[in-house]
């Protein structure tokens, strides 16, 4: 204990300026992340749209994210990495005040677009802005401090706005209880844009500003044609399944909770709340797990582990046993996501690696899109919990095809090691 405390002591003695003021910005993004997450489907409901419009929001939103990528990376490595983050968060904030408060339909899906565009910025430059900031030794220590403070701040967002929202009915209707959260949330990301101009430093200037636009375009697709073959194709192929499978349920477990069991916002709220502290809670037990068990071992076991909770949340049993199988399904889902992420970068060589990250993060999201129409058209032409037999059999294969892919790897270690 003594030990781990000096590390964090170490790491925020010697923290760069620039890694505490992104640090902020991921705080108030995150926050919003929750208040989207526990109360727009249900907001949107209350509203009158059904459940294939909301999943068609919700898909639009996330293929703003896949298709947004590409631009972003190029925009970020060309110009300045401040310029397009700022640039990305009031695109996100104007964007979503526009879906939150128009309540026409195609406006509503062109600002859906423009909002997973904007928050592309944020998921895109995170990993470079504090890599390129953070000496060497305090790097894993970094990015383990910007996942705890997501999942502390998805924790806090859920538990207040989802009880803010239920006060607030008191006095309002449900319509607008709902509304004025989302949108006091959304201006959370002015806060943001605030930090974001202190922003300094060589380290969030342009690295390829006098390399002309085509070869910028070239150099990407000359790395991502290497990816589609072998054991990288397969990986891929996984991860658009289990992209596939999530769509179709997590971004409509809050209205499934909501209509399925008629929670209040409030309790809502707290399970959402919960099933992020197991992911928290999960993300540390991983590690000593996988040294014991094996890496490969470790998430298949977690993913295999995770069906039974899922299959148990399929059928509505009171609000205690599906907090309690969220609880594990979430946690044992994300949990191995560091240890996945690890392994893939090691089936593909030095050179192509950032491509590799970005080529998963465009392979979830764009199937994830997918995943959320295809869940919204399930439950509104047969039930909430038609699309958790779907995401089971996604879940099923896509485990399959990963211990394929890297059944060896944990083998090849313990050669190296004698």
């Amino acid at each position: 204990m003594r030990a781990a405390l000096k590390v964090y002591y170490e790491f925020f003695k010697n923290i760069s300026r620039n890694v505490k003021l992104y640090m902020g910005i991921i705080f108030f993004a995150t926050v919003v992340s929750s208040a989207y997450n526990v109360l727009f489907g249900i907001y949107l409901k209350n509203v009158g749209f059904n459940e294939a419009f909301v999943g068609q929001i919700l898909s639009i939103n996330t293929l703003g994210v896949a298709l947004g990528a590409v631009p972003v990376a190029i925009f970020a490595e060309r110009l300045n990495k401040k310029v397009t983050l700022i640039t990305g968060l009031l695109l996100m904030v104007f964007s979503n005040l526009i879906v939150l408060n128009v309540q026409v339909p195609l406006v509503m899906q062109v600002f859906a677009f423009t909002f997973g565009i904007g928050n592309s910025t944020l998921m895109i430059l995170q990993a470079p802005i504090i890599y390129e900031n953070t000496p060497a030794e305090h790097r894993v220590t970094a990015f383990s401090m910007a996942f705890v403070l997501q999942n502390i701040a998805f924790v806090l967002g859920s538990l207040v706005l989802g009880h803010l929202s239920q006060y607030l009915t008191a006095t309002s209707s449900a319509v607008e209880a709902n509304r004025l959260v989302l949108n006091g949330a959304t201006s959370l990301i002015f806060i943001a844009v605030a930090i974001a101009l202190k922003f300094n430093g060589s380290k969030m200037e342009s690295c390829q500003r006098d390399l002309p636009l085509v070869d910028s375009f070239s150099n990407i697709i000359k790395g991502y044609k290497k990816l589609l073959t072998g054991k990288t194709l397969l990986y891929l192929v996984q991860v658009s399944l289990i992209g596939l499978g999530a769509g179709m349920i997590v971004p409509f477990f809050s209205m499934y909770l909501k209509y399925s069991l008629s929670a209040s916002d409030g309790v809502v709220g707290n399970i959402m709340a919960i099933s992020q502290v197991g992911t928290v809670i999960g993300g540390l037990v991983v590690p000593p797990l996988a040294k014991k068990l094996g890496r490969v071992n470790t998430v298949i076991a977690c993913q295999l582990l995770s069906i039974p909770f899922l299959f148990s949340i399929s059928f509505p049993q009171g609000i205690v046993i599906i907090t309690i199988s969220f609880f594990f399904r979430s946690s044992l889902m994300n949990m191995a996501s560091p240890i996945i992420g690890s392994l893939a970068m090691e089936i593909v060589e030095d050179q192509v690696r950032t491509y590799m990250s970005s080529m998963v993060s465009l392979t979830n999201n764009l199937f994830r899109s997918v995943g959320i129409y295809f869940g919204g058209v399930l439950m509104f032409n047969f039930s909430y919990n038609t699309p958790y037999y779907w995401t089971i059999g996604c879940y099923l294969i896509g485990t399959f095809i990963l211990y394929n892919v890297f059944k060896n790897v944990d083998k090849k270690d313990s050669v190296k090691c004698e």
